[in-house]
C-alpha cells in the first residue's frame, strides 16, 4: 500500500520536470528499486496505470532496475552485493549490511519527446 504515495510523488516529480524541460510525453522511465526498500514493481505499475492518466506520463513504460544491498566484509574489508549469501566473495567471512544500501526508489533516467 505504500507504493500509493510513492507513485504520486513519482507522477508529481515527472510533471514538474516536463514543465521545466519542454517536454510534450514521456515514453518511458527508467526506476532503480533497492531490494530492501519494500517497493514492489508490480504495485508501482498499477497505480501508475491509473494515476499517470491525463499526464505526460500517461502511457509511459516503466522499466524496473533492482539494485541489490550492498554488503562490506568485517574481516577482509571488501564491498561486494549481497545475492544468495552474506559470505564474501574473496575471503569467506561474514559480510555485513552497508548502511541505506539496497533501500533506493530513484529515477535513473527518462526518454522523452520534446515540444
Amino acid at each position: 500500500m505504500h507504493e500509493l504515495p510513492v507513485v504520486q510523488d513519482l507522477i508529481k516529480t515527472l510533471d514538474e520536470e516536463s514543465r521545466e524541460k519542454g517536454i510534450e510525453r514521456i515514453n518511458r522511465i527508467n526506476l532503480k528499486i533497492g531490494e530492501l526498500s519494500g517497493i514492489i514493481g508490480e504495485c508501482v505499475q498499477m497505480y501508475f496505470d491509473i494515476l499517470s492518466a491525463g499526464h505526460s506520463s500517461e502511457k509511459a513504460e516503466l522499466r524496473f532496475i533492482r539494485v541489490p544491498a550492498m554488503l562490506r566484509c568485517e574481516n577482509c574489508g571488501k564491498e561486494f552485493p549481497h545475492e544468495k549469501s552474506f559470505d564474501c566473495p574473496d575471503c569467506g567471512s561474514m559480510g555485513k549490511l552497508i548502511k541505506g544500501s539496497g533501500r533506493e526508489f530513484l529515477i535513473e533516467s527518462v526518454e522523452a519527446d520534446l515540444k
